[in-house]
């Protein structure tokens, strides 16, 4: 059994599934990292059951495991529950998002008939190989590939690697109406970034004419702009993303201008010569990534939504996007108003997005609400 703290007991009762390990009051001698444990207030009752680490600062994790039901079952339950939950997805999606599933540090995502799978926690690591076999067993899939390598294990003492379970680490899946080609061994994240499937098939129908799509890695949301009959343009820095974008372009019998830039750079070039657009997509790495970095990051998203702000023409269209978790979706609102205001236009909000329903969020933790994205009109 696991005791926590008042602190810890009353963040417990709060709402939230993070307990820090200042807040553990005892650990009883037969839990080991990785366990899942009954959980006790300062007071002795049972709060309910929780992943215990023994190296990160997050030692204890919730879950909504019953109390009186063997732990082992009630992960398995909550794995069935979540993938049962997708039921209805394309077959592009997250299958388990998580501490929001229940299932702390457990990440699946499927990509056609390849599966692609992340733990980041001692509880979700020692139970890889049963989860494989179960998902094995449900969806037949013919490439499942471990992206282990985010840094994060460091802090639950775990190495970091990336292997190939089954088969190629290559596959072919659908988004929409397009068929992309996605490399689960290689590619960002566990090989692509499914959060934005669905606000990238919004996108497709909210912007038209003439549009620069920045930070466009592998052109998730220029691919489906094209597809749409948007004349698009797309930066990135990486020349091997642009690669496998125009690769993907092919594949489905579109052109799409590529531009392998630095976005920043760039933007402020065509603003010197004068180019506008009909509408412009931002969707840049996290630039907050840290508390430490919260101010460097807003003076970041400010420029660049100043920047794409001037480049619009009169009744054109911004999609912006925040993925970063320490800015909280207010903040950037306020920021990108800043910017609407220094660029001397008039901005409405059209639409408020988030993740995909696939990637939910936690109530009691803020925190998992990462993803921030608006959809404006610009006059």
């Amino acid at each position: 059994m696991i005791h926590l703290t008042r602190k810890g007991t009353r963040r417990w009762r709060g709402g939230h599934p993070w307990i820090f390990r200042t807040d553990v009051a005892q650990v009883a001698p037969t839990v080991v990292g990785g366990d899942l444990s009954v959980v006790l207030g300062h007071d002795g009752r049972a709060l309910g059951v929780a992943a215990w680490s023994d190296r990160s600062e997050i030692a204890v994790r919730g879950t909504p495991i019953r109390s009186d039901e063997e732990p082992e079952a009630g992960w398995t339950r909550l794995v069935d529950e979540a993938l049962d939950r997708r039921a209805g997805r394309p077959p592009c999606a997250r299958l388990i998002n998580g501490d929001s599933d229940g299932l702390p540090g457990l990440i699946v995502d499927r990509y056609g008939p390849g599966l692609s799978l992340q733990t980041l926690t001692q509880a979700a690591d020692r139970r890889t190989e049963a989860l494989i076999a179960h998902l094995c067993a449900r969806f037949s899939p013919t490439t499942v590939v471990l992206r282990n390598d985010p840094k994060v294990r460091a802090h639950e003492g775990l190495p970091t690697e990336k292997r190939v379970v089954r088969g190629e680490p290559e596959v072919e899946a659908s988004i929409g109406s397009l068929t992309l080609r996605f490399d689960l061994l290689e590619g960002q994240k566990t090989g692509g970034f499914l959060d934005q499937t669905d606000n990238r098939l919004a996108a497709a129908s909210f912007l038209r004419g003439e549009v620069l799509d920045c930070f466009c890695y592998d052109g998730g949301f220029g691919l489906q702009l094209a597809r749409a009959g948007a004349d698009v343009t797309c930066v990135d820095s990486s020349g091997p993303a642009l690669a496998r974008l125009q690769a993907n372009a092919a594949r489905n019998a579109l052109t799409v201008q590529t531009e392998e830039a630095n976005v920043f750079d760039l933007l402020r070039a065509f603003e010197r010569d004068g180019r506008a657009f009909d509408g412009v997509v931002l969707d840049p790495p996290a630039f907050a990534k840290s508390r430490k970095s919260a101010d460097a990051g807003r003076r970041a998203y400010k420029e660049i939504n100043l920047r794409a702000l001037k480049l619009l023409r009169p009744g054109g269209r911004l999609v912006t996007c925040s993925c970063s978790a320490h800015m909280a979706r207010a903040d950037f609102e306020r920021v990108v108003a800043e910017a609407a205001a220094d660029a001397g236009r008039w901005v409405r909000v059209v639409e408020r997005r988030g993740a995909a329903p696939d990637h939910p969020t936690l109530l009691g933790a803020p925190e998992t609400d990462y993803l921030k994205t608006l959809f404006v009109e610009v006059s």
